[in-house]
């Protein structure tokens, strides 16, 4: 997971808070403002141990230079002092081979690895002091329905659509309920969430348009697999990460949210000559394939296709988009949107 983040790093961001005033600001990374912010609410003894969670670890890099921030701040406000222990947690078909053998080459805090869904407890009741999870929870527990004529949820009928947003409904409250058991009091939960825009937009909408006509171009493909190819994204906007009565049910006090708009750095480096088109093409697809592989691969699992099969398709796919993105003129900025929720544990 953390797909957004691995490729496409901000340099540069637009905040919309709760009452939908903008203000913009110029910091670097956001991420790193909301996790002090969360880490200034923090409120524990600094005598007990310490457990710090990423929902979400992903094949590493990014979850390790994340808990380190977290590391050092907490030393820096000696909200902590001691050693802590970091749990990386992601479901059981991640590649966690990549995954420890970077948090072995890195090798600066001692770190564990859970392989479950962060939809159920994945930690003992009142152990957890820093839950944390950044652009993973848009992934759905599992696929509501198949989806006509596409394969993404923004292009979904409005019967298709309310089906994501229930599931999406569900789904965010597990999240909650669950890491409201496993923090301790005083606890924080710092939130990363991909979102849409005041206007139901996300960048990345043209990219998964792409996908299915690129994918409708293999002529090997059946029309049932067409149909159970459904990604299970489903992005959230602002009003649908806060829920005040399920806050108060968890014994969570909502300390920060706010609706950010990420400015891409691989698009400030193509505008500026410092990357090709065909790396930014590359990038693109990569940053696709991350997301989306899974399910396409599921589709031709269901419909009882060869292992070689399988694996010929997906390489011609991705070829065809690699090729179809490499032919695209980028004329804009992709922006990314994403939910900053920020809840400490009562």
């Amino acid at each position: 997971m953390n797909d957004i983040q691995r490729l496409f790093c901000c340099c540069g961001c637009l905040r919309l808070k709760q009452n939908n005033q903008i203000a913009h600001h110029n910091f670097d990374d956001p991420t790193t403002f909301y996790i002090y912010l969360g880490i200034d609410s923090l409120n524990i003894s600094t005598s007990t141990s310490l457990i710090i969670a990423d929902f979400g670890s992903s094949y590493g890099k990014y979850s390790i230079q994340t808990m380190k921030i977290i590391i050092e701040y907490l030393k820096k406000t000696k909200k902590f002092l001691g050693i802590p222990l970091i749990i990386h947690n992601d479901i059981i078909t991640n590649n966690w081979t990549k995954f420890f053998q970077v948090l072995i080459d890195d090798n600066s805090y001692y770190g564990l690895a859970t392989g479950r869904s962060f939809y159920e407890q994945c930690l003992p009741t009142n152990s957890l002091s820093i839950g944390y999870s950044s652009a993973s929870l848009h992934y759905l527990s599992k696929k509501p329905c198949n989806i006509h004529n596409h394969c993404y949820f923004q292009f979904a009928n409005d019967n298709e659509r309310k089906l994501f947003q229930h599931q999406s409904k569900l789904d965010f409250n597990l999240f909650i309920e669950h890491r409201s058991h496993e923090l301790i009091s005083g606890g924080i939960l710092i939130l990363n969430i991909p979102s849409i825009n005041e206007k139901g937009e996300m960048g990345f909408n043209h990219y998964f348009d792409l996908i299915y006509k690129c994918v409708q171009l293999i002529s090997r493909l059946t029309t049932n697999e067409l149909l159970d190819f459904t990604i299970p994204f489903y992005l959230r906007s602002l009003s649908e990460c806060i829920d005040m009565e399920l806050f108060h049910r968890c014994s969570l006090k909502l300390i920060k949210v706010e609706l950010v708009c990420l400015k891409s750095l691989i698009f400030h480096q193509y505008r500026n000559h410092e990357i090709t088109h065909t790396h930014l093409a590359k990038s693109l697809t990569m940053l696709m394939q991350s997301g989306t592989e899974l399910a396409l691969k599921q589709s031709l699992q269901i419909n009882r296709r060869s292992n070689q099969e399988i694996d010929e398709i997906i390489k011609q796919f991705w070829h065809l988009y690699e090729q179809t993105i490499n032919n695209e003129v980028f004329e804009n900025d992709i922006n990314t949107y994403a939910t900053y929720l920020i809840l400490k544990k009562e």
